[in-house]
Order: C-alpha cells, then sequence, then structure tokens
C-alpha cells in the first residue's frame, strides 16, 4: 500500500489519537478482555433486525471488536451528538483509525461517525475489504449503505436503530441488516448486533431530542 505525502500525513494524525489519548485504550489490556456485554436486547427489535453474530467472525476478530467498543465509546463522548466508530484491521485485531459524528460543528448532515471514519480510510488509502468497523449505534441507512459499497469486511454495532427510537433518538427505522439482505453487490459484510450495549446504551439514554 502507498500513500501520498498527505494521505501518509493525514493517516498518522489519525492512528496517534486512536493510539493515545483516551482513557478507553487501557480497555484493550488483556484484564480487560474478561469484561462483556450484559447480555441485554431491545425488546423494540424490528421485524428482520440483527441479533449477535453473523457471518465469519473469527474468535481473535471477535475479541478484537469487543475490546474495540470502549475506544469507539469514547470517541463517542468527544461529540455533541455522541456517536463514534474505530477502524480495526482483520487480520492483526489491531486498532487502526477512529472518527465521530462532527455534523453540529460543520453543519454538514453527513458527517456521521461511519462516514467520517470511511472518508480518513480512503484518504489513507487503505483497503477496506481487509477491515471491520465498529460503531457505538447501528449504522443508519445513509451511513449503511456507504459500508456496503466500501466493501468493509465486517460491521459490528452497539445500540440498535430500534432502541435508539425507543430512547427518542430520531432515526430512519430500517435495520442495518435488513440493507444488507436487500443488496445485489457481490460483497457483504459479516455483521454484530448489540456488541457492549452496557457501555454504547448510557451515551443514549436521556439525549436531547
Amino acid at each position: 500500500m502507498t500513500f501520498s505525502h498527505a494521505s501518509r500525513r493525514r493517516f498518522l494524525r489519525t492512528a496517534a489519537a486512536v493510539a493515545a489519548p483516551l482513557p478507553a485504550v487501557a480497555a484493550l489490556s488483556p484484564a480487560a478482555r474478561a469484561a462483556t456485554s450484559d447480555g441485554s436486547r431491545s425488546p423494540h427489535r424490528s421485524a428482520g433486525q440483527l441479533e449477535g453474530w453473523t457471518g465469519e467472525w473469527p474468535q481473535h476478530l471477535k475479541d478484537a471488536v469487543e475490546r474495540a467498543m470502549p475506544v469507539a465509546v469514547e470517541w463517542a463522548r468527544g461529540a455533541r451528538r455522541p456517536f463514534g466508530a474505530v477502524l480495526l484491521d482483520a487480520g492483526s485485531g489491531a486498532l487502526v483509525a477512529g472518527a465521530r459524528n462532527t455534523t453540529d460543528k460543520t453543519g454538514d448532515a453527513t458527517e456521521h461517525a461511519e462516514l467520517n471514519l470511511l472518508r480518513e480510510a480512503a484518504e489513507a488509502e487503505l483497503h477496506l475489504p481487509s477491515h471491520v468497523v465498529v460503531t457505538t449505534a447501528e449504522p443508519c441507512a445513509m451511513c449503511a449503505g456507504a459500508l456496503l459499497w466500501s466493501g468493509v469486511r465486517a460491521v459490528a454495532y452497539g445500540t440498535s436503530v430500534a432502541k435508539l427510537i425507543s430512547f427518542g433518538v430520531a432515526q430512519i427505522d430500517l435495520s442495518f441488516d435488513e440493507v444488507v439482505r436487500r443488496s445485489l453487490l457481490k460483497r457483504r459484510p459479516a455483521v454484530a448486533g448489540d456488541v457492549r450495549t452496557d457501555l454504547t446504551d448510557p451515551l443514549y439514554r436521556g439525549l436531547p431530542r
């Protein structure tokens, strides 16, 4: 993989931000691996909405996703609209980049965490079929389409769209799983839902509408 000079600088800034600033980095330690989800599931789940892990998820990648979600949560906490996402190398499970929702800062309604993350990856010329997106909430219809077009290998999310709606957070009532099932693209990502909802649900309870 060859980076342009500008892309390399941007990538290194992003990687440094992921690697250092937040206490959630401690959650990547082996001791934190024992921390697991409380197993809660939304009673408001829409028909056809995913529950659990579907597709190809090697154990090392499941473990990496569980360790990465606390970092995604820390990215989310830095945003007024608390949505965060991180990118993992599917082979090593290493964190590659992170992003948060910036719609309130720029006025650009498309700057959701997942889209900001995909833009970072594109600028760094990363091969997304070799990467996994871990996001604090189920991708909206806009982000779902972008993730499918990107060819990302897998997507893992915390709080479901149905649960966001039950918390009073305005959403398009369409599950990521439904978008995936309707896709005619050759590549479909593996999907994991309700990952570490003990960490992600508190971001959205009582969120101003």
